[in-house]
């Protein structure tokens, strides 16, 4: 008898589900003789068959409801996005973690100083310095960063500009940055309207080793 078989038969006598005899004739089915046993299995079989269909449709019908939620899960990780502003405001508190406090030093740092960077708009690429580390583009630009740019080493930050609404259904795949290794921050800023939750929407292949923010800039001084 198969092995998987035997497991299911010992599981359904330990669930109370089978009797011994109905246990006997699942592993040894056939192999009786004594005509009395056989009569008994015989009134009992037509039950034992409904509780090995029933569980057996239980199995897969849980399996199947697993891997659904599996799927879904992997599709809709958390994706966490923060409001600039908010991180700078809770660094000034004085109950403010380190942590906070320096991701805060850092991208106040690469958003507001003159650093070395990579502009990467269309199919035009400007850089600025031998060891940029920020680098500015757009939703439909993103997809040619990795192709476009040659200078990956030291970039820290993506700076990715939104500049209208139809622009807030497109996708920001962080795939595409994956051969940036020093990349820490993606920056979203939006010239429109828009909420943590429409930015995180927009983000596909989450990976949590980047932080993400965002902040709504119409022409306003950081």
């Amino acid at each position: 008898m198969p092995t998987n078989l035997l497991k299911l038969g010992k599981a359904l006598f330990r669930q109370n589900l089978l009797s011994k005899t109905e246990l006997y004739e699942f592993i040894i089915p056939n192999r009786l003789s004594n005509p009395q046993v056989n009569l008994i299995l015989g009134k009992s079989s037509q039950i034992m068959k409904r509780k090995v269909i029933l569980l057996l449709m239980f199995v897969f019908f849980y399996t199947n409801i697993n891997a659904q939620l599996g799927t879904i899960g992997q599709q809709n990780d958390v994706v966490t996005v923060t409001d600039i502003n908010s991180l700078f405001s809770a660094a000034k508190k004085v109950t403010a973690s380190p942590g906070t406090k320096l991701n805060a030093q850092n991208l106040k740092s690469l958003t507001s100083n003159v650093q070395q960077s990579v502009y990467c708009y269309s199919d035009t690429v400007n850089t600025y310095g031998d060891k940029p580390v920020d680098l500015f583009t757009d939703v439909h630009s993103l997809a040619q960063v990795d192709n476009l740019v040659t200078l990956k080493n030291n970039i820290e930050i993506v700076i990715i500009k939104i500049d209208n609404a139809s622009q807030l259904n497109a996708t920001i795949n962080l795939a595409m940055l994956s051969n940036f290794k020093k990349l820490k921050y993606v920056y979203i800023v939006s010239s429109v309207n828009t909420t943590a939750n429409v930015i995180a929407n927009m983000i596909t292949n989450y990976n949590e080793k980047y932080s993400i923010f965002y902040k709504i800039d119409k022409g306003d001084n950081q």
